[in-house]
């Protein structure tokens, strides 16, 4: 009976020095009053073995192991006192750490539980019946997270903290072949960043081969300035990106031509109708588009994919040029081998700057301002293309776990969260042992 009372409340770890053990219900309170088996114990202050009791002192220890119901320890601690020096001291409490009173479990419990990037302080601690606050501060109590030294390949992105904190944007820096983070930073601005930078070893930056950024000039000019040895690669998603946003912009010029300005879509003008209702043909690539029937209200009818597409580039001849010219971009971004795509890009550029649209023309000068990045874009690590997908992916979770707590106030609980989340082997500070 005892030990099925010690196995439901997790405590199969002591069995062997529990001499009692009492579960009592007052209400929705679980108590559990709980003495552990006489023994000798070391003297701390002459290191002899006495067992003489001076007394007793009972400890209440907060002890989660239902969502359902508070449950405590009361524990009865003896205090022994030494014959040899009259030291009077507290037997060994296996329950809890120091002056702690939450259980070890209890703490492992909730630590583990915020490894999801999906739990907030709020939602753990109504798991384990405890205060929003008392999980903050087994948090903070427990996990501080050190840098890691920079990798060979490291990718740097920002994150959106809140409109309310000093620095709206925070600096990720990720290892590319472990995706493990490396740092946060408060901020993204170019002084601060290259306070840090400053901060950190020479010999430890010179280690970096390769850096992948998107396509900002401040990222370009510190890893040029801190990371002299490494080869900086822009991240071909935000080059796509901008190409995109140039044929939007020619779409959407063209499309105003056929506006009747009706408060109906499906009452516009046909070619109106049809840019807006499938404006995703020009920026989505053309295989990940649903190949079955569409329905065209406006007309009444089902067209494929093809037919689609054709109909839309019949419309315009500068609209078919610009797609078909980022269609000859974007094939070669998926194509291009780094050891022998100069030319060809080249040849793309000279393209761009001299088309008749000045949406392309802005395209092409962004090209040749970063050619260099561009094309060690190119550049293969362990058969992966040199990006940022990677950091991409964590800040999506990091955006998860701002969105789930509403923000944070506190920068270095939150950088602490992120890749206590995100890292997963994070130690923990002062680890609790399980006995």
């Amino acid at each position: 009976m005892i030990y099925d009372t010690i196995k439901f409340l997790n405590l199969e770890d002591f069995v062997d020095i529990i001499e009692s053990i009492d579960l009592i219900k007052d209400g929705n309170v679980l108590s559990c009053n709980l003495t552990l088996k006489k023994r000798n114990e070391p003297c701390p202050a002459c290191n002899s073995n006495t067992s003489t009791v001076h007394g007793y002192y009972v400890k209440k220890i907060t002890h989660s192991i239902s969502n359902s119901s508070p449950c405590f320890i009361i524990y009865k601690a003896r205090r022994y006192k030494c014959k040899f020096c009259s030291k009077v001291f507290y037997e060994n409490n296996p329950f809890s750490t120091g002056n702690d009173q939450t259980s070890t479990y209890t703490i492992l419990a909730v630590l583990d539980a915020l490894r999801s990037h999906t739990a907030t302080f709020t939602s753990v601690a109504a798991q384990f019946n405890l205060t929003k606050r008392q999980v903050m501060l087994i948090f903070d109590s427990y996990v501080e997270v050190s840098r890691k030294p920079f990798p060979e390949v490291i990718s740097i992105d920002e994150f959106y903290t809140s409109k309310l904190s000093r620095h709206k944007y925070a600096c990720t820096i990720l290892d590319f072949k472990s995706k493990q983070i490396v740092e946060i930073y408060s901020s993204r601005r170019m002084d601060f960043l290259a306070n840090r930078f400053t901060s950190i070893p020479e010999s430890e930056r010179n280690n970096v081969k390769y850096v992948v950024i998107d396509m900002w000039d401040t990222y370009k000019d510190l890893a040029k300035r801190y990371f002299k040895k490494a080869i900086v690669a822009v991240d071909s998603f935000h080059v796509i990106k901008y190409l995109n946003e140039a044929i939007i912009r020619i779409r959407i010029k063209v499309m105003n031509k056929f506006n009747n300005r009706t408060n109906k879509l499906v009452s516009n003008d046909m070619y109106y109708y049809m840019l807006k209702k499938f404006h995703y043909f020009f920026v989505k690539n053309f295989e990940d588009i649903y190949s079955g029937d569409i329905r065209i209200h406006k007309i009444h009818a089902k067209w494929r994919k093809g037919e689609i597409l054709r109909y839309l580039l019949s419309i315009d001849e500068d609209l078919k040029y610009a797609y078909h010219l980022k269609e000859k971009y974007r094939e070669f971004n998926l194509t291009a081998d780094y050891d022998t795509c100069e030319e060809e890009f080249n040849k793309l550029i000279y393209e761009f700057n001299n088309s008749h649209l000045e949406e392309l023309r802005s395209f092409g000068r962004l090209l040749n301002n970063w050619k260099v990045e561009i094309i060690n874009s190119f550049i293969r690590i362990d058969g992966r293309r040199l990006s940022n997908s990677a950091i991409e992916g964590v800040n999506s979770r990091i955006k998860t776990i701002i969105k789930n707590a509403n923000g944070y106030n506190n920068f270095n609980r939150l950088r602490n969260r992120i890749i206590f989340s995100i890292n997963k082997n994070v130690p923990i500070k002062g680890t609790p042992n399980k006995k």
